[in-house]
């Protein structure tokens, strides 16, 4: 009913001078997926499942990262926005497994079987803590999510040089490397990411500062532009003002709010206009 989307935003955004970045959802089908579809999937085998042999995510069906169709429909996806349409850049989100109970699909048994050339006896046990393969089964499931980031970043830049990846990720990639399978640190520096936005979501400007000094850390050469989340400050401008203060400080050259709903519209960002974003 709205039409084409992605090119009336283009369109608005040449008009004001604002560059695009395409945000996708990766593997969330989310609540509004058409029944027909998520009905589908279940059908083919390619949605996630958990340890007790539950499907979910963390509230939605989520599609399984190691079933090949589901990497190649992520990476299409993204690739054909990057050809389609003059965007400036591509940017992932839930890039990520739901935590660490996913996914136990009987095609993820399959497949890592086959990938690791080992045959469980004791399933899901031999592949959780403890179990014989548990090193193993990290990662592989790091391998399945980073694969889809790799080919995004090459096919993308084949079709459009100049375009910037980017991804919205788990703030310690310390632990959620192993939780999520989120290897952001490796996208950084095998240069699949241009930028990285960490999630720094918190009210606590110490915690805050904290964790960018380790982010920066782990980006290396690529530029990190914190995650502020202005919904957990109840959106207001002189906490926000507060964190990108702290961005500063830090030198990251550029930050990004969480999120962009009525409030941020009517409050906030007329706010930072005036002066702390103001040219």
């Amino acid at each position: 009913g709205r039409g084409d989307q992605i090119a009336q935003c283009v369109a608005a955004c040449k008009k004001y001078g604002v560059q695009i970045h395409v945000w996708k959802v990766n593997w969330n089908m989310g609540y509004r997926v058409p029944k027909e579809f998520a009905e589908k999937m279940r059908r083919e085998g390619r949605v996630q499942f958990n340890s007790k042999g539950q499907e979910g995510g963390e509230s939605n069906p989520w599609l399984c990262p190691s079933h090949p169709e589901n990497q190649k429909l992520e990476i299409d996806s993204m690739v054909e926005v990057a050809r389609n349409y003059d965007v400036d850049g591509v940017h992932f989100d839930y890039i990520r497994y739901p935590n660490n109970d996913f996914c136990f699909c009987p095609g993820c048994k399959e497949r890592f079987q086959k990938a690791c050339g080992v045959s469980l006896q004791n399933w899901p046990k031999d592949v959780q803590r403890d179990g014989p393969f548990a090193q193993q089964w990290l990662d592989w499931r790091r391998a399945n999510i980073t694969a889809v980031v790799k080919a995004v970043a090459e096919q993308a830049r084949a079709v459009k040089p100049k375009i910037k990846i980017s991804a919205a990720v788990f703030r310690n990639w310390a632990v959620d490397r192993d939780t999520v399978g989120q290897d952001w640190k490796l996208w950084c520096e095998n240069g699949y990411l241009d930028f990285v936005c960490p999630m720094n979501y918190t009210d606590s400007d110490q915690q805050f500062d904290n964790w960018i000094a380790m982010q920066k850390k782990w980006a290396g050469k690529v530029p990190v532009y914190p995650g502020i989340g202005a919904y957990v400050m109840q959106v207001k401008p002189e906490r926000v003002i507060g964190q990108i203060l702290i961005t500063r400080r830090h030198q990251t050259g550029g930050f990004t709010v969480f999120n962009y709903g009525p409030a941020e519209a009517k409050d906030l960002v007329p706010m930072l206009g005036l002066g702390i974003t103001a040219r």
